[in-house]
């Protein structure tokens, strides 16, 4: 089954508008509806004044015309009464200043007080509605992961009883933060301060643990509303659109997801502009790290329609995004927003409907992409695959390489995102991994930019390659143990004997200015180029866009590429037997220019199969009944090379050879004589 229908904000708009929205939806062919979101006021406008009654006839109304409703548990933001009577939610800055609650998202999740207010009004809500014929589930709030930890002195006395709990003992604390260095030990657990000040940061090892102690705070919460909503309505679905990845805030989703998350969800923002290639990536890469290894579709709880003063993508884009979020495993797009808003902070955020309530184009797109999934029902969709690879993820790596911009020059996500589209580009599906937790089997495991190996990531890539697995890991990886300390034994940290190399000495291809002041001297940055480096690999060379590269020296492993213009001549790509499998190592940061052809040439002994071939900007995956999906995501046409022929069934042409894609435009092509009746491109 497939859905797509938008997010509705009934609380918006006057009462006699509601039919008349429904009646477009309804039109639309839209069968589902996602609501209640960022509204928890107008639910209980004063503390225990509930006012369901005219949500009541919202819900009627969308049962009556056919439409599923996910409905959102709104506990943030929190209402203002809320704020006023308990200003210790607010958030605090890093000077510990309260913060005024002036817009979404600054209340104090990991708050008691909050806590207790927020599974009050869940708890109603979910009673309320859990035998209701529209509902399909409940949405577990809004995205989570979004908005700024706070700073205040509760979050403080939580961290101290925190730290106290998975520490035990403060000498214990002492060794894991390194506290002898510039006086810096603690005598009991209260000495404890947030590792923020202003603009000053402490320790690395401080900060690491500050952000695990606000992740798991969120984790706990989330956890708490999945739980109540299993114990109070065992038959509806969870799902939610947490922002897990952001990089100023965010969680450890992979940490406790498979406890949380019944149906995976997200919000699908690539942009208004297909162009931008990493933004394109990212959004896809963001879906299938929500799936992770569940095995289950994900849902496009948001999806782009407009932007921030940008009325919308290029037309067709919008349809084009919807067949990319089939690909990569969704069952539902609902278009964020229904309706453009009057007033508020999005206000020039542009929905299906405008302003003056009155469709414009993108409502006649979002229609034909939900009566093309309705007719799309019989073709094995959602998808469900079992990929032979896997990248790992990691939340805290993401922390420690933004903690020390002086040496982990190379951003994480870019690194990740790298080695994702190696994948994409050979149209190959992945599961998104915690380390820490592998439950699949995988024939290849590819680690990006890993900076923070602990004894169970470690443990974990050891077996894989002991059972016969294939690991590629990147540079700037197992470089800190699991308190953010760089390892005293040789590189990769806990996993040197398994890659068969050393890892010690490193080169900045680029004049080098840390963004620490040594010396008290002003450094200017030169931006000089010292070195390009080249990689023989094979027959061939390659120039990766790095800046930055490792000097390697094997033991066990041999050497399989080299740098042939750089001082060192070293390896740049070793690999080592190791059990029944082999350990790769790839001296530079993960970039798609030396990992595609270095995965490309591992495929064939694994057995693993890439996706169809297709030119650039084409993506495309084959489905269970033999038919291939066919999505070109850019703005010119493309000619698509075909095995066989076959017939298009969103356009009902007969290809012989090849076909060619106009701009965003999408096919689904059947090598037997199957069609789609009725169904128009």
């Amino acid at each position: 089954m497939l859905y797509a229908g938008t997010n509705y904000h009934p609380h918006d708009w006057p009462r006699e508008r509601w039919k008349r929205d429904i009646d477009l939806m309804k039109q639309a062919s839209f069968n589902v509806v996602r609501l209640g979101h960022l509204c928890w006021d107008s639910f209980e406008p004063s503390e225990g004044n509930y006012t369901f009654e005219w949500f009541d006839e919202v819900m009627a109304l969308f049962s009556a015309a056919g439409i599923r409703v996910v409905l959102d548990i709104a506990t943030r933001p929190a209402p203002t009464w809320l704020h006023k009577k308990y200003p210790e939610i607010d958030l605090a800055d890093t000077n510990g200043l309260r913060l005024e609650a002036q817009t979404r998202y600054m209340e104090d999740v990991g708050h008691p007080v909050f806590q207790e207010y927020a599974y009050r009004f869940a708890e109603k809500l979910v009673c309320r509605y859990r035998e209701h014929p529209a509902l399909y589930a409940f949405g577990l709030c809004n995205e989570f992961g979004s908005g700024s930890p706070s700073y205040s002195a509760s979050a403080r006395d939580r961290f101290q009883t925190w730290l106290s709990n998975k520490y035990g003992t403060i000498d214990a604390l002492n060794r894991a933060w390194a506290t002898q260095r510039w006086s810096r030990k603690l005598n009991s657990f209260r000495d404890v301060a947030l590792p923020i000040s202003g603009s000053v940061k402490g320790a690395p090892e401080r900060l690491l643990d500050m952000w695990r102690f606000y992740s798991d705070e969120t984790l706990a919460f989330m956890h708490g509303l999945s739980r109540l909503v299993k114990r109070l309505a065992p038959s509806a679905r969870e799902t939610t659109n947490h922002w897990s990845e952001n990089p100023g805030y965010g969680f450890d989703y992979l940490k406790q997801y498979d406890e949380i998350v019944d149906l995976p969800g997200i919000g699908f923002y690539p942009g208004t502009n297909p162009e931008d290639r990493r933004a394109l990536t990212a959004a896809c890469f963001f879906m299938d790290h929500r799936t992770g290894e569940l095995g289950r579709p994900i849902w496009c709880l948001e999806f782009q329609t407009g932007d921030f003063g940008g009325y919308g993508s290029p037309r067709k884009a919008m349809r084009m995004y919807a067949y990319l979020s089939l690909l990569h495993r969704a069952q539902a797009v609902c278009a964020w927003t229904w309706r453009s808003m009057l007033g508020g902070e999005e206000q020039y955020l542009f929905g299906l409907v405008d302003h003056d309530g009155e469709p414009g184009w993108k409502y006649d797109e979002f229609k034909q992409i939900a009566n093309e999934f309705n007719l799309l029902q019989e073709r094995g969709l959602p998808r469900n695959v079992s990929p032979d690879v896997a990248i790992a993820y990691s939340f805290e790596s993401l922390k420690v390489a933004a903690g020390n911009r002086s040496y982990y020059k190379s951003d994480y996500t870019d690194q990740v995102l790298q080695a994702y589209e190696t994948l994409e580009l050979a149209n190959l599906d992945c599961n998104i991994v915690n380390l820490r937790k592998l439950c699949l089997d995988y024939k290849l495991l590819v680690v990006p930019g890993h900076a923070l190996i602990d004894d169970a990531s470690a443990a974990t890539i050891r077996a894989f390659v002991e059972r016969g697995g294939t690991v590629v890991m990147t540079a700037y990886s197992a470089k800190v143990n699991a308190h953010n300390q760089v390892f005293d034994t040789t590189l990769p940290g806990a996993l040197s004997d398994v890659f068969g190399i050393r890892v010690g000495a490193f080169v900045r291809t680029r004049s080098h200015t840390p963004s620490e002041n040594a010396g008290g001297l002003e450094k200017t940055e030169l931006r000089l180029e010292r070195e390009r480096p080249i990689v023989v690999f094979g027959e061939r060379q390659y120039e990766p866009p790095i800046d930055y590269y490792e000097i390697v020296e094997t033991k066990t492993a041999e050497t399989a590429a080299s740098f042939v213009n750089t001082l060192e001549r070293s390896p740049a790509i070793t690999r080592n037997r190791y059990g029944k499998g082999e350990a790769i190592y790839v001296a530079v940061p993960a970039s798609t220019a030396i990992l595609k052809p270095l995965l490309e040439s591992l495929f064939p002994a694994l057995g693993i199969k890439p996706g169809p071939a297709t030119p650039l900007g084409v993506a495309a995956r084959t489905l269970d009944d033999g038919s291939t999906l066919y999505v070109n995501t850019t703005g010119e046409s493309r000619t698509v090379a075909l095995a066989r022929p076959g017939k298009g069934l969103l356009s009902g042409m007969r290809y012989d050879g090849s076909m060619t894609l106009a701009a965003y435009e999408v096919e689904l092509v059947s090598p037997s004589s199957s069609t789609l009746k009725g169904v128009q491109s």
